[in-house]
């Protein structure tokens, strides 16, 4: 899995590969390898890549406070 932030060139900006060939020639029947050369051990070199996906994960929902709290930035005026 790649999240946005490691690809966003604000924040990360690594290079994220799908790779369907090598030195020119198709990838053996292996089909094409996610490729982050960013890391450092390969963990996330994936061979036999089927699908890409891309959208929204859902977040964590938000905590309630203390009733009667008002929510942090509001001002009274």
């Amino acid at each position: 899995m790649v999240s946005w932030a490691e690809i966003d060139p604000d924040f990360g900006g690594q290079r994220i590969l799908l790779a369907t060939s090598m030195d020119g020639a198709p990838l053996d029947e292996s089909g094409p390898q996610l490729v982050v050369p960013a890391d450092h051990c390969g963990a996330r070199y994936v061979s036999g890549v089927t699908a890409v996906r891309l959208g929204l994960v859902p977040g964590p929902e938000p905590v309630a406070g203390p009733v009667g709290a008002e929510p942090a930035g509001s001002a009274r005026g």
